[in-house]
């Protein structure tokens, strides 16, 4: 399986990491200009014949930016789904369903890719934004000792609040539903690969409608979970600050037990289908 997910890896990473460097020049150069920009209307003037120059740049290169994050963002998932739809149900799966290994540890290998480089695109454009924010504040003539100081102030209110530790309970919880959530993700646009090949044609149809489909549904039940949790919460205002930790963290599990059971329910129906009920010869 290793090796296999290897495989796959180097042929993504000949697609993508070209795109990455590219976004990471466009992202230092934004970040240099808006360094200027912020610099210059703190001492010139907005009429300044550099001011503007810097600013008309510094737009260029937000909005070329923000188009090549969200074109690698999509085209990551374009490439995983390709990928997998190719090397599985395409002409190289004559040679992959041919290898000495079975159908789980093949759609793991698969899905092992679908969660590394989903989460490399993601982390990629939260530091990004996270440098920005930071070199926003430097420029602007904050210390990053001030900026450390009102950190550490929060901190300090927040341990010293009563509800600190139902407040970690919380955080926790939530931190698990984002991550299955994450998780179930990949294994739909896996799904609908799936379902998509188990037709002769219009398999790009197909697939969108399973993919529309299983969000309606899960939008359903976020939707009807969402909804009955407000409800309750706004059952008793005198007690609302008492009953909301409790609530998060029912409905935190009752998120996180659905959500998993997906998790494993859809990858073992991804592995009866391929197995079962595709025709791979």
């Amino acid at each position: 399986m290793l090796k296999l997910f290897k495989y796959d890896f180097r042929a993504i990473k000949r697609r993508l990491i070209p795109l990455y460097l590219v976004a990471i020049i466009i992202g230092v150069v934004n970040q240099i200009c808006t360094t200027f920009v912020i610099r210059l209307s703190m001492t010139a003037s907005q009429e300044n014949a550099s001011f503007i120059i810097f600013y008309l740049l510094k737009m260029v290169f937000s909005l070329s930016f923000f188009l090549i994050m969200s074109y690698a963002f999509i085209l990551t998932i374009f490439i995983l789904i390709m990928n997998f739809n190719n090397s599985v149900y395409g002409n190289e799966g004559y040679l992959i369903n041919s290898l000495p290994i079975s159908s789980k540890k093949l759609i793991l290998a698969k899905y092992l890719n679908f969660i590394f480089w989903t989460f490399i695109s993601a982390i990629f454009y939260i530091v990004f934004y996270i440098i920005g924010t930071i070199n926003g504040l430097l420029a602007s003539g904050q210390s990053l000792k001030v900026i450390n100081s009102e950190l550490n102030e929060l901190k300090m209110q927040l341990f010293h609040s009563p509800y600190f530790g139902k407040f970690v309970g919380v955080a926790i919880i939530v931190l698990i539903c984002i991550i299955l959530q994450y998780l179930l993700n990949s294994w739909v646009f896996m799904m609908c690969v799936t379902f998509a090949n188990l037709v002769k044609s219009n398999k790009l149809i197909m697939g969108i409608v399973t993919y529309v489909v299983t969000n309606i549904i899960l939008g359903i039940f976020y939707f009807s979970l969402m909804a009955s949790f407000l409800f309750k919460l706004n059952s008793d205002i005198e007690i609302r600050d008492n009953v909301f930790f409790s609530l998060m963290t029912e409905y935190g599990i009752t998120y996180i037990v659905f959500v998993a059971l997906l998790n494993v329910g859809i990858f073992f129906l991804i592995n009866y289908i391929h197995s079962k009920k595709i025709d791979l010869e």
